[in-house]
């Protein structure tokens, strides 16, 4: 069961798009980057600049902190998360019930929508470090004072390794990247079991994340917006207090209501 639903999950309309519309959105961010004055100043104000001003990892940096970081829920969610809904309205619950126990069908879409989720948004992540690796150089810019990314210290709760281990870092954000996609189509599986709407089940997570961003941004305390699990260093001090403990309790309440819920859908089967 565990292999069907992964195969149904990755080898679709839904995973590929979401893949497509990740790369978008970052490059989007990439081609900001690429967009600044030093790319086309003249060759006296080009000379001025420190060596590796513009490098592969601060071009990553900055392509994550443009539109991904708004539309990450709505990318985690769309490959497979409002499956258990789309089961439910064509009948197919029925029909694998008569093959597999309610138990093994639960678990197998579990996971088929955490890995799918998780890889929706980590592959475009993963591509955009393999463009910039080719195509710019990988050496740190040595003068923090004209800089187009922020001191290490303001890079979030492993910024550290910006200083010491650039690569180590953006791998760190491809991980966490990860870890936010497999999170988000948790919390949109979940929802699959309250209502048999699919876009309200897609809807539902973008539209609660971009509301609690900018809700929190009013109330003064933006560190602990949701968008700082998948962009964590989009505003500075934000440590691993604000990202584990969102994330945390997304998926955690996410969890407990898919199991929950599920088992009393298959009461009314």
């Amino acid at each position: 069961m565990l292999r069907e639903e992964i195969n149904r999950a990755f080898i679709s309309r839904p995973f590929i798009l979401a893949v497509v519309l990740g790369i978008l959105a970052l490059a989007q961010g990439l081609a900001d980057y690429m967009s600044g004055p030093s790319w086309w100043g003249d060759a006296e104000y080009l000379a001025r600049l420190p060596q590796n001003y513009n490098n592969a990892y601060d071009a990553v940096i900055w392509a994550q902190s443009g539109l991904i970081g708004l539309i990450g829920p709505l990318i985690a969610v769309l490959p497979f998360a409002d499956s258990f809904a789309h089961d439910r309205v064509l009948g197919y619950l029925r029909f694998v019930l008569t093959r597999t126990t309610y138990r093994r069908y639960l678990a197998g879409k579990y996971f088929a929508s955490f890995l799918s989720g998780g890889f929706a948004v980590s592959i475009p992540m993963s591509l955009c470090f393999l463009f910039s690796v080719i195509i710019l150089p990988r050496g740190l810019n040595p003068d923090p004072f004209q800089a187009r990314i922020q001191p290490s210290e303001a890079l979030g709760p492993f910024g550290t390794l910006y200083d010491s281990a650039p690569g180590l870092y953006i791998l760190s954000l491809i991980a966490l990247s990860f870890i936010f996609g497999a999170t988000y189509a948790i919390f949109g599986l979940s929802l699959s079991t309250l209502t048999e709407n699919r876009y309200v089940v897609l809807a539902t997570p973008f539209v609660l994340y971009n509301v609690i961003h900018y809700g929190l941004a009013i109330l003064g305390i933006p560190a602990w917006s949701p968008v700082s699990t998948l962009v964590p260093h989009w505003l500075k001090n934000i440590t691993w207090v604000q990202v584990i403990t969102s994330l945390g309790g997304v998926f955690s309440i996410s969890t407990a209501l898919y199991f929950v819920m599920a088992h009393k859908v298959k009461n009314r089967i």
